[in-house]
């Protein structure tokens, strides 16, 4: 065995005892030996579900005494009961290690602003830490909160020099349409800037490029969860590293009873090795992934995770299923890429309504060849105004996006 496997192994089996503290993990592995149980057995091990989450209520999963709890976090709720989540002050500085594996480098140099939401949400605190340890200095320029509307942060990150922006994907493409409302040229008025980085939702290699030509600088992906913290970051080779001294990734079939081969779509089931406030074994967050072994030129060892959105956002037609991560890659593929979109689920068509200032330049036959082309089902196309430019430019703060509509059944 490796010497990573002979930590990762000794990090298991701490873990597996450790979190038998937890009310949920006394529950679920009473019938399960409490100690000796090996890394080679974690196939044999029962999955956590998100409703074992929510039913485990707030304190289900706390693992550690009251005294060292740092802080708490929670998930937005938005397909159920928010999940909750416990963070010791060892929990963020190792959050914050994971961030900083992203390929954005971060040094004592950089001012690092933090547009995350800094409300029940976890990863504004995470880069937080991340900046503290690297030496950054931090502006803490929240999301969804009239405190920060969209001109102040434009107007901050050019008197601030910043030179990292950190936020939602959503709200980096606000950011430009702000500056462009407000008659900015992102490309002379913030010379400074000299990267992004986004965590929070489905971000594509066609949306990151997207977001790269806006501010003309590299943008940076990370994925992970409130309930795990930061699993995987991108490397300066566009490819996302898992931080696999933090956390074993499983890739299983939809029903959970065994491994997708290597490399194939399957369902995450993510076990934190680290965490200590809230780890949690197996978790079968519903988020659809692949994994391969990394081979890459930045060195890194840790596996390449490539994200395909959530199960609840996939669509069947006929025999073919479409993921999220389809969906946004057509999007994100048109000649003119809009300022909103939203994809309606019919029952024979995809109907796509798309918003753009440039909107005078597009042909809905051209745009529905272009969205044909990239997806297999019969697609539809609505020009429409779905972006408040009004708000964008006073004191208005944003809400959580919805990309995908299913159809009620």
């Amino acid at each position: 065995m490796s010497e990573g496997n002979e930590e990762r192994e000794r990090k298991f089996r701490e873990m597996y005892t450790h979190l038998q503290n937890s009310p949920l993990y006394r529950r679920k592995l009473s019938a399960f030996p409490r100690q000796g149980v090996e890394w080679s057995q974690i196939s044999t091990l029962p999955l956590t579900t998100k409703q074992d989450l929510r039913e485990a209520g707030i304190f289900g999963t706390l693992a550690v005494d009251w005294t060292e709890i740092a802080q708490y976090h929670e998930s937005t709720g938005t397909t159920g009961e928010p999940s909750a989540s416990w963070f010791t002050k060892e929990d963020l500085q190792t959050g914050g290690r994971q961030l900083k594996e992203c390929g954005v480098k971060l040094t004592s140099s950089d001012l690092v602003l933090i547009r995350f939401p800094y409300a029940m949400a976890l990863p504004a605190f995470l880069m937080q830490d991340a900046a503290w340890q690297t030496g950054a200095g931090v502006v803490p320029a929240s999301g969804r909160t009239v405190v920060m509307p969209y001109p102040r942060v434009l107007s901050l990150i050019k008197k601030l020099s910043v030179t990292v922006l950190a936020g939602l994907p959503r709200e980096m493409e606000l950011l430009a349409e702000t500056a462009r409302l407000e008659g900015m040229d992102l490309s002379k008025d913030f010379q400074q800037l000299r990267a992004i980085c986004v965590a929070g939702e489905l971000m594509t290699d066609k949306r990151r490029k997207h977001i790269e030509k806006l501010w003309g600088v590299p943008v940076f992906n990370m994925y992970g969860s409130t309930e795990t913290a930061n699993i995987a970051t991108m490397c300066e080779y566009g490819h996302m590293h898992i931080v696999e001294e933090d956390f074993y990734v499983e890739v299983l079939d939809e029903d959970g009873l065994g491994p997708v081969a290597t490399g194939e779509k399957g369902y995450a089931a993510i076990t934190t090795l680290s965490h200590k406030a809230s780890p949690l074994l197996r978790y079968f967050n519903e988020d659809i992934i692949s994994v391969k072994p990394s081979v890459c030129k930045c060195g890194r060892s840790g596996s390449i995770l490539t994200h395909y959105g959530r199960a609840k956002d996939r669509i069947a037609f006929g025999g073919r299923v479409i993921d999220a991560k389809e969906i946004q890659e057509a999007v994100y593929s048109l000649s003119e890429v809009p300022d909103a979109w939203q994809v309606l689920e019919q029952e024979e068509r995809l109907h796509f309504l798309l918003d753009s200032h440039n909107a005078g330049n597009w042909s809905e036959n051209i745009v529905t060849y272009q969205l044909s082309s990239k997806l297999p089902v019969p697609v539809s196309v609505e020009f429409t105004s779905l972006l408040d430019r009004k708000e964008l430019v006073s004191n208005i703060p944003s809400v959580k996006p919805v990309y995908i509509k299913k159809r009620k059944t």
